[in-house]
Order: structure tokens, then C-alpha cells, then sequence
């Protein structure tokens, strides 16, 4: 890569392809071969390549895109055929992942010759010199203990699950403890992540020991589809998840709220022509002191293609208050469905609101899963149930690239103080308990705009690679 930019500078892309292809035509299938595999000097650019020195961590903490997959793999295999190292321990966020990520890219980082081979049965890899890759997953990080590790490489370190990261994150930095005991561990910043807080919190106190590399996805354009490219940038330049996602930005505490102050002012529109509005609900399991309070908000689509927040009546109710409150919401705002989250109580609250509408002679239907919404019928409640998976900080992502996009609006003057304090403020965390009010909000935005996960940029970007340089160049 560096030889091609030079290359690129001096003559220009025609002058490039054609001194390349001259120089081509001078080596043997062998030597192209060989050359293909040339990592460091070639390939790669310079922040690519290990850092020198005796670190102890490589915390490699870019956009997607990037290259940290071509650069972790190439590195470790450079160590595998000096001799560095001899026994590795790696893992993505699960089994699948880690044979994707891990295995695949070290098999094509190697060069012909010296290509590991991959015993399924005993999930390793074995190098013709004896050295050896052991294929672990964070779901089950009791496995990692057993091993006497001289580097580990821990792989799209952000989405490793929550329940068990910062165990299979422990038995990794304790079993890593042969030879020069190192880590290399890439990542998409994540904001409010725990961990990548700590190790950039140490590469701070101690820089040479905890090395950290970041960058943009805009450096490793070369290698990937410019469609691709063109089209995550036209939909997240200027979002909290393109910083975050595809230029490697690490957002502080302020930045890692739901949405800025200033979004919502620039939101603020009156009531338009609604096509459907709706209740939602994320119900808390009592009104005691202490207990979390119950979101509900009214919400509505508008003839703009718009989500707008009408209202907030979020609130520390009992189960039956909260019930007839949002019947009477559902047959006043002549709505089409109430939405209520179930993860607390289950079938339990589609029963309270049953029990609400009963004697008011009214009949609730359940929506099937993934059924189309009902218009208003004032003798029929119709129900989403959705039952929310994932961390609460995730799912609230595509609620903060709606807002940015301008896809969400507060209706003027609704007196919406409460939940624009919460969305502005709460920061997820690893014990941050998420509010009622932004959840039903939430709930309710996915379903009147049809978010889901993929309205922010995950990992699909190398699925959008072109094959014309390397198929590990992510």
C-alpha cells in the first residue's frame, strides 16, 4: 500500500497500473505468490503494522473497514514464523464468529508454504513449526482457563455478550502469561463500553505498555466497494453511529446520551395529519417507592412519514391505573394498537389490559408476531407485544439515527420536559438500569418507522468488499 500510494502521487492511477503490472511480469507465479502475502512494506499502511517496542496490549480501535482484521492476522502470523510465539488463545463474540474472524483470517494472512491447518475436532490451528491457535468463544469463558498462552487475540472486542465479556476477558489476561504475554484486541468504538473505557484508560497511564491505534473507515477506501461506501456515508455521515461505526470516533459521557438538546429544538413541529398513532407501554412491576417507573407514551405517524412524540405519560402507576389510563388514551386518540413491552411481566400485563377493557365492552387481540397493524375499531383493543432483546444501549441506536436523520419530532409546547431530560442525560452503562419513558419511546418509534438494528451500520461492511486487492484486507 505504501509502494502504490507513492506510485499514485508521482504518476497518477494509469502510470500506477502500468508500472505494477511491468514489475508483475518480471516475478514467477511463486514470487507473485509470496508477494501477495507481503504484509508490512506492501500491503499494509503504516499504522497497520505492530507497534515496536515491548507493549503488552495492542488495542486496535477503528471504523469498520478499516483493516483490523488483515492487520491483527498478519501480525500474529509475522510472530508465528519468527518463532515469537507458540501457543495463541482467540475469540470473537461467539463460535461462529471467532471461526469466521479468527481462524479464516490467519489461515489466508499466512503465506504459501506455511499455511496452518485446522483440526476441527480439537478447534485449533498448527503451523508447520509446531505453533499452535486455540479457538475459544466469551460464551463460554470457563474454557479459556485451561491453557498457558503466550499472545491472545480478542476479536471484535464491543460485541462480545454482555453477561460473560468481562469473565472471558479476565481468564484471557490471566491465562496470557508465557513468553512476551500479549494481547491484541480489535474493536469498533462503543460508547459507554466498559472495557474499552479501562484499556484506554490504562493506555493513558501507561502508553508504552497498552499501544492504541485508531482511524476512519476513509483510510482503507482503496479496498472496499465505493456503491458500498457511498451509500453508509449518504445515510450516517454526521450520526452518532458514523462517528462511532465508520470513523472510530470513542464518544465521551456527554456525546453518549440518546440525543442532544439541540436536535430536539430543531425538532419541534406542530401536530400534523397523523396515518396512525399508537400507546406504548413499558410497564414497571409495582408503584412501590423505588420501583422503576412505568413509561407511556403517545405517539403518532405523520402524513410527513414522520414519528412524533405527542405526549408523556410515564409515571410511577399501579397496575390497574396504568391500564385504564392507556384504554383511555387508545379510545380518545382513536389509536390502532397499544404497544407494550412483556419482559417483566409476561402475558400478566396483556391480562391487566384485558381486565381493564372487560367491562367497558371491549375485546383485546394480541397481533401476531410480525403482523400488520389494525386501523382503530372503538369496540377492539388491538396489542404488540414485543419482548426486547439485546443491551438497552443497543436499542436505542437507531432511536438517536432517526433523530439525527430528522425522522422523529416533538410536537410543540406538549409539555415533554420529563422524557427530553431523559434522553438527553441518561447514559447506558454496565449497571445503568434504562428508563421507562425512553424504552416506550423507543418502542414506539420502531414501530411506526420500522426501525430495527440494521438502521445503524454494523458489521456488513466487509460483505461489501471488493476482491480486487486482498479477501482479508478487512
Amino acid at each position: 500500500m505504501q509502494i502504490l500510494e507513492r506510485l499514485l502521487a508521482v504518476v497518477g492511477a494509469e502510470g500506477a497500473r502500468a508500472a505494477l503490472a511491468k514489475s508483475h511480469d518480471a516475478l514467477s507465479n511463486v514470487e507473485l505468490a509470496a508477494l501477495g502475502h507481503t504484509w508490512e512494506g506492501y500491503w499494509a499502511r503504516p499504522e497497520q503494522c505492530a507497534p515496536a517496542g515491548s507493549w503488552l496490549v495492542w488495542l486496535l480501535l477503528t471504523g469498520r473497514g478499516w483493516g483490523k482484521t488483515a492487520s491483527a492476522a498478519s501480525a500474529i502470523v509475522s510472530m508465528v514464523e519468527r518463532g515469537e510465539v507458540r501457543c495463541i488463545g482467540m475469540a470473537a463474540q461467539n463460535d461462529d464468529k471467532t471461526y469466521d474472524v479468527n481462524v479464516l483470517g490467519l489461515i489466508e494472512a499466512s503465506p504459501p508454504g506455511f499455511v496452518p491447518e485446522w483440526i476441527d475436532g480439537e478447534s485449533k490451528l498448527v503451523w508447520p513449526n509446531g505453533a499452535v491457535a486455540y479457538a475459544y468463544s466469551p460464551e463460554a469463558p470457563g474454557a479459556i482457563r485451561s491453557k498457558n498462552l503466550d499472545l491472545s487475540w480478542l476479536s471484535e472486542f464491543q460485541s462480545w455478550p454482555v453477561a460473560t465479556r468481562e469473565e472471558a476477558y479476565l481468564n484471557f489476561s490471566f491465562a496470557t502469561r508465557k513468553g512476551g504475554a500479549r494481547m491484541i484486541i480489535d474493536a469498533t468504538p462503543k460508547r459507554g463500553h466498559p472495557l474499552l473505557v479501562r484499556l484506554l484508560r490504562l493506555a493513558a497511564e501507561e502508553p508504552e505498555a497498552y499501544r492504541v491505534t485508531r482511524g476512519s473507515m476513509r483510510a482503507n477506501y482503496a479496498h472496499l466497494a465505493p456503491a458500498a461506501v457511498a451509500k453508509l456515508r449518504k445515510e450516517f455521515d454526521g450520526t452518532t453511529a458514523g462517528r462511532e461505526e465508520l470513523d472510530g470516533e470513542m464518544l465521551t459521557d456527554d456525546e453518549a446520551a440518546t440525543v442532544s438538546m439541540a436536535v430536539i429544538e430543531a425538532s419541534r413541529a406542530p401536530l400534523p395529519a397523523l396515518r396512525r398513532r399508537l400507546v406504548s407501554v413499558d410497564p414497571a412491576v409495582t408503584a412501590r417507592k423505588g420501583s422503576d417507573t412505568t413509561g407511556i407514551i403517545d405517539a403518532g405517524l405523520g402524513a410527513d412519514g414522520r414519528a412524533y412524540l405527542i405526549a408523556d405519560y410515564s409515571g410511577k402507576h399501579r397496575p390497574e391505573a396504568w391500564a385504564s389510563l392507556v384504554i383511555d388514551l387508545y379510545l380518545g386518540g382513536r389509536c390502532d394498537c397499544i404497544v407494550v413491552e412483556t419482559n417483566k411481566g409476561g402475558d400478566l400485563l396483556t391480562r391487566n389490559l384485558r381486565a381493564e377493557a372487560g367491562p367497558r365492552g371491549l375485546s383485546v387481540v394480541v397481533l401476531a408476531k410480525g403482523a400488520q397493524w389494525m386501523p382503530h375499531n372503538p369496540r377492539v383493543v388491538y396489542v404488540r407485544e414485543v419482548h426486547a432483546r439485546g443491551e438497552k444501549s443497543e436499542r436505542a441506536r437507531p432511536l438517536t439515527t432517526a433523530y439525527e436523520r430528522g425522522r422523529c419530532r416533538h410536537v410543540r409546547d406538549a409539555g415533554l420536559a420529563g422524557i427530553e431530560q431523559t434522553l438527553t442525560t441518561w447514559v447506558p452503562g454496565p449497571h445503568a438500569t434504562s428508563p421507562g419513558d425512553l424504552d416506550a419511546w423507543v418502542h414506539a418509534a420502531v414501530e411506526l418507522l420500522g426501525l430495527t438494528a440494521s438502521s445503524a451500520p454494523r458489521e456488513t461492511v466487509a460483505e461489501n468488499l471488493t476482491d480486487e486487492v486482498t479477501p482479508w484486507a478487512l
